[in-house]
């Protein structure tokens, strides 16, 4: 079970509610410099498939669903674990420049509110996990 961050180009919107129905994203590049970017941020990531990163350490877990094209306009991050993985997202999103959409909220990932966002992801994963 994740907390899922669905990270492409937003454009200037603010927040999920004001994006109209047809919007549709830009690329955000080349699956491979983005990989590249991440790497340079976190080297510890495995991109040995290039559809599917993992980054692992004693804290939390982030899995970067890549998708099978070069050129993309989107990936998803399945994190797992606490909120120590928050600068390391803010890291990433900041140094792509682009934004990260959390399902749970009408809100893009900001690493002040994300924290109550993982908080509440975290106290449900427990209490589902003890049934």
């Amino acid at each position: 079970m994740s907390w899922d961050l669905y990270v492409q180009d937003w454009g200037k919107f603010n927040a999920l509610d004001e994006i109209p129905d047809d919007f549709k994203p830009k690329f955000i590049g080349k699956r491979s410099e983005i990989i590249k970017q991440i790497k340079m941020i976190e080297p510890m990531v495995n991109f040995s498939d290039p559809s599917w990163g993992y980054l692992e350490n004693e804290f939390f877990s982030i899995e970067f669903n890549m998708g099978n094209s070069e050129v993309i306009n989107g990936f998803v991050m399945h994190i797992r674990g606490n909120e120590l993985a928050l600068p390391c997202i803010g890291n990433i999103l900041e140094t792509l420049n682009l934004k990260a959409a959390d399902g749970s909220t009408p809100n893009f990932f900001n690493i002040k509110k994300s924290k109550d966002n993982i908080k509440k992801w975290i106290d449900y994963r427990n209490t589902i996990l003890k049934t």
